[in-house]
């Protein structure tokens, strides 16, 4: 993380980066739980999860009322929106439009030649 007053286009498209080619996998441990946040790479702890819900399973009544497990719910940030910034970035131009203006040639003469006209009725 860059220090206060040093962010520029360039760290902030590599960021971008980061953040969309994350990979999810980096949540779970190798038999799919999920990992202590404390544990996931850096690049999810600071944004890329927009919250975890934990939900706490029971089975039977009263005193016969047991845990059962865990339903853990993670939200992702909108990582589309991600690719989006990144296609607009200065650098990367991915959605720029070329866009072609027809009729321009000999404009400079047209206007010179009307300015004398112009200049010309002025006179007269």
């Amino acid at each position: 993380m860059p220090r206060k007053g040093k962010v520029d286009a360039g760290w902030l498209l590599g960021r971008l980066v980061d953040e969309a080619t994350a990979d999810i996998a980096d949540l779970y441990d190798a038999e799919g739980k999920l990992k202590p946040v404390a544990d996931w790479p850096e690049v999810w702890r600071q944004g890329l999860v927009q919250g975890v819900e934990i939900e706490e399973r029971f089975e039977g009544r009263g005193n016969a009322r047991e845990q059962v497990g865990f339903v853990k719910k993670v939200r992702l940030s909108d990582r589309l929106k991600r690719l989006e910034l990144i296609g607009k970035h200065i650098g990367v131009k991915a959605f720029e439009e070329t866009v072609r203006v027809k009729g321009l040639e000999g404009l400079g003469e047209r206007l010179m030649r009307a300015r004398k006209r112009l200049a010309e009725e002025g006179d007269g």
